[in-house]
């Protein structure tokens, strides 16, 4: 048979410089077996090369994921198709054929070739997405790990304070890395300088920086008037240590304000983005997010239940004969149900009927992180139809919807004006 129609099954076992290959050809049933270099020089030659030997033969590329880097080398280079593989199903895969367990890179990259050979029409390959919905999904990303960062300073710089300071989180915004706490913890990063200052000097920080309340200023008096350090002197080493953090959350806060802008830019020039701003909650924050789940996944998928796998908020069910559990889905995109489930929280403060669900499943004495889950699921449902029928979502008319079928979440909500008039 000749290499006109041969296919070429190219696996690799990455670690951290090296992969091991598995060449297996299709039509012959033979396999070739070595080690490349990652570097992106030597990756290039070796895929040259390759292609050299084969002018004719469709080359098909798997690998395990996460592998970033393999991902875009040959995203660029246009194989005959790129699988990009769940390591749990190739762990799986490699189990039932190794009773003992026993592995080697070479073995694994030779048994992920035979998972592909064998399993091919099951298995979806890799799909690229528009390089503006993949741009704007690495700035959210990265912008989440600058807010995952932020709130680790922020938990210690709160640490530190109760123990020596416990005051200054009375005094201050209860959001600790907000610039006003930040600016206050520079000017009076001690109870003893705080002792210090005049009152209308603290008041006039407060006025400054928008904290304008007079009930909350008369209970910032009280704390300070009333103040008692804990220790006669000021421990250097907690200053030393708070000073650190404030200036890594002053440098946090410019990072995060550069993202949002940026964010903001790219989420501008991206097409068919009314549906996502349309909905309640999704403000400046949610809305890019939102938008790369659908533009990454939506079209993917037939129906809204896949679709709701696939960004990780459909729940997982094992039954077998008389037992069944039911479970939050462990193996997916963290990120994408993570934007879902924090935004249908935003959502409770926004819309009626969600602020409805939210209180009907607590009063059946459900969890709240399994009720945001739930209240994210039943979301999907909706914009999933919503995306498909190229509709703006209408809270008044999905309102109007549940009255006209009496659903059960009326007596969860506020009565109509027309109904207090009654």
């Amino acid at each position: 048979m000749t290499d006109a129609i041969s296919e070429l099954i190219i696996s690799l076992d990455r670690s951290d410089k090296t992969a091991a290959v598995a060449l297996f050809h299709v039509q012959t049933a033979t396999v070739d077996q070595y080690v490349i270099s990652l570097q992106p020089e030597d990756l290039d030659a070796w895929w040259t090369k390759l292609q050299a030997e084969h002018p004719h033969a469709r080359l098909i590329v798997a690998f395990e994921q996460p592998a970033p880097n393999l991902v875009a080398f040959f995203a660029a280079r246009g194989p005959a198709a790129i699988y990009a593989l769940n390591p749990s199903a190739t762990w799986a895969y490699r189990r039932s054929l190794v009773v003992s367990h026993a592995r080697t890179d070479r073995s694994d990259a030779y048994h992920q070739a035979l998972y592909i050979l064998n399993h091919r029409d099951a298995l979806t390959p890799w799909a690229p997405v528009p390089e503006e919905v993949e741009q704007l999904d690495r700035l959210c990303q990265g912008r989440r790990k600058l807010v995952d960062t932020r709130t680790g300073l922020t938990n210690r710089l709160q640490a530190v304070l109760k123990r020596y300071y416990p005051q200054a989180l009375t005094l201050m915004h209860e959001d600790i890395w907000r610039s006003m706490n930040l600016a206050f913890l520079r000017r009076w990063p001690s109870p003893q300088a705080l002792k210090k200052v005049r009152l209308s000097t603290l008041k006039t920080f407060f006025h400054q920086h928008g904290s304008r309340s007079e009930a909350r200023w008369e209970a910032r008096q009280s704390v300070v008037q009333n103040l008692v350090p804990l220790t006669p002197n000021e421990p250097l080493s907690d200053l030393l240590e708070v000073t650190a953090i404030v200036e890594q959350l002053e440098a946090l806060n410019s990072s995060l304000l550069r993202y949002d802008q940026v964010i903001a830019e790219r989420f501008a020039t991206c097409q068919d983005t009314a549906l996502i701003q349309a909905l309640p909650g999704a403000g400046p924050n949610f809305a890019p997010r939102l938008y790369v789940a659908f533009a990454r996944y939506a079209d993917h998928c037939e129906l809204a239940e896949d679709f709701a796998s696939a960004v990780g908020v459909a729940p997982v069910t094992d039954q077998s004969g008389k037992m069944r559990k039911v479970y939050r889905r462990l193996r997916c995109d963290k990120h994408t149900r993570q934007t879902f489930v924090e935004w249908a929280k935003e959502t409770i403060k926004h819309s009626a009927w969600a602020r409805a669900y939210f209180e009907q499943r607590k009063a059946a004495g459900h969890g709240f992180q399994a009720t945001l889950r739930a209240l994210a699921y039943k979301w999907i449902r909706i914009l999933w139809r919503c995306w498909k029928d190229h509709t703006l979502y209408d809270e008044t008319q999905y309102l109007a919807k549940l009255r006209t079928k009496a659903s059960p979440l009326l007596q969860f909500m506020p009565p109509t004006p027309s109904t207090k008039a009654a």
